[in-house]
């Protein structure tokens, strides 16, 4: 599962895979909470993007205000066993810019 792995170009942006169906957004309060001195300010700094139909299922996209806490919780929450699974995280990708004609 882990054989191709690779993080990716930082960006504040983490996208999360391979997670349990009971996964909440709440859920990821609670993880990247200590990060921030609490929940309540985990709430208001993260913006949480659950994916749960088609293909998409069991993903999700939490924005981090710094590339440096992003960077800070990929390091601490890749692997970690949550309800059952071990989350891989990667950085999420950056649009391409489109070229305007």
């Amino acid at each position: 599962m882990f054989k191709n792995y690779t993080a990716g170009n930082p960006a504040s942006v983490l996208y999360i895979k391979n997670l349990s169906r009971d996964v909440v957004a709440d859920d990821f309060y609670f993880i990247f909470g200590s990060l921030f001195g609490s929940l309540d300010a985990a709430k208001y700094s993260l913006s949480v993007k659950l994916m749960w139909e088609g293909r998409m299922r069991g993903q999700a996209f939490v924005k981090f205000p710094s590339v440096e806490l992003a960077h800070h919780a990929l390091n601490v929450a890749n692997r970690y066993a949550f309800k059952g699974k071990p989350m891989i995280n990667q950085f999420g990708r950056s649009p391409v810019p489109t070229k305007a004609n």
